[in-house]
């Protein structure tokens, strides 16, 4: 029997009834396969019922699916996966049992983490599924199968009472990271009240932000702090004024760190960002290679041209481009994302983290160049293939 779930008032829902058919979609195919589908298996499955995905999407918000740019500025790539948040998953066909999950491993985690004792300095506390158990939590044994702790924890992995975590769908293993930003959940056992916490943790403007339909709001922005400039006087004196820069972040890089930074977790909202160009020039190169490898590939120009075009030049500094270019992003992953992949985990302060997001949407811009490159191209060979005479 198949019961649509019915969100509860104050949670998002789509504003019609093609937007229940996109989210459905996604869970259907997560529930058949535990793996959350690709933009381009969603955007087959909508266009084969009459329907234009970035029409359908734009009945829904970030609050209920992850994955899409929140202004539209373009679709995503084919092989991007598509997620639902908890309400997302609140507005589909027979969910009720993975969002209780949800709910149990929150309170569960409220409940350990006082008790939490680090065996490393700066080790977060981790659930894992073993912790879900009827000592712990007047539980449905229905919610301690493998199976459906996974589908939970798939649910749970981004919310942002969590700070992340990994999984092995081998195994159907996993675990979650929190820190003290679960303690305002404990004791939650209702969706609504469950959902009303998390919109506080979010605040405001970034809960307003993600009620927000796809496509109705400007591009995110950062707004840096101010910086002493040195000022020559009349007479040759130094002074001071404050300078303030305001920077519009690309969308791909306020996508995966907006919430991480506004929730003060400045080093994930970092980490994030990097990982986030790193995984765009593995996508553009079409290869599996990581770090400052991967740049190399991306971008050396001896002997054969770079595969990623990220210059402007076209003159004489072409060849001094390209090598800056090359060396802006092996730095970028040497000295900034791998000590933030492979710890100790330490704290970014504020400012330093503006300055690398700043510089992380530079580099997620200079790729831009490349998919215009790529679409330009593609046009031409359309163009061509429609003009071409017939018997040639």
């Amino acid at each position: 029997m198949i019961v649509r779930t019915i969100a509860p008032e104050g949670m998002p829902r789509p504003t019609g009834e093609d937007g229940h058919v996109l989210l459905d979609v996604v869970w259907q195919h997560f529930s058949d396969s535990l793996r959350w589908p690709t933009f381009d298996y969603v955007d087959r499955k909508l266009y084969a019922r009459g329907l234009k995905f970035e029409e359908v999407v734009q009945q829904l918000c970030p609050a209920l699916l992850r994955g899409v740019d929140a202004d539209l500025w373009r679709l995503p790539q084919g092989p991007t996966e598509l997620s639902l948040t908890v309400a997302g998953a609140a507005n589909c066909a027979n969910t009720e049992i993975a969002i209780n999950g949800v709910l149990v491993m929150v309170r569960t985690a409220a409940w350990i983490e006082p008790h939490y004792q680090p065996t490393e300095p700066g080790a977060l506390p981790e659930l894992r599924p073993d912790d879900l158990a009827p000592p712990v939590d007047d539980v449905n044994l229905a919610l301690l199968t493998k199976t459906s702790r996974f589908v939970s924890f798939a649910l749970a992995l981004h919310e942002p009472c969590f700070r992340g975590g990994g999984h092995n769908l081998d195994d159907l293993d996993w675990t979650l990271r929190y820190d003290r930003g679960i303690r305002p959940f404990t004791g939650v056992h209702r969706l609504d009240e469950y959902w009303d916490i998390r919109q506080q943790m979010l605040g405001p403007a970034r809960a307003e932000a993600d009620n927000t339909p796809f496509g109705q709001r400007p591009e995110p922005t950062v707004a840096l702090s101010p910086t002493a400039v040195p000022v020559v006087g009349s007479e040759g004196e130094q002074s001071t004024e404050a300078m303030e820069v305001t920077c519009m972040l690309h969308p791909l890089i306020a996508e995966v760190a907006a919430e991480r930074y506004s929730g003060g977790f400045y080093y994930d909202a970092v980490r994030s960002a990097l990982q986030a160009v790193e995984h765009r020039v593995q996508n553009l190169v079409g290869t599996t290679e990581v770090g400052e490898r991967l740049m190399g590939i991306a971008f050396g120009n001896k002997p054969d041209p770079p595969k990623i075009t990220a210059t402007r030049s076209t003159g004489g500094s072409l060849e001094s481009e390209q090598n800056g270019m090359q060396f802006l992003f092996k730095g970028a992953m040497g000295a900034l994302r791998n000590p933030r992949m492979h710890g100790p985990d330490e704290r970014d302060a504020r400012d330093e983290a503006d300055e690398i997001l700043v510089f992380a949407s530079f580099l997620m811009r200079r790729l831009d160049i490349e998919d215009e490159q790529r679409m330009a191209a593609s046009s031409m060979m359309d163009e061509g293939s429609r003009t071409k005479p017939r018997g040639h």
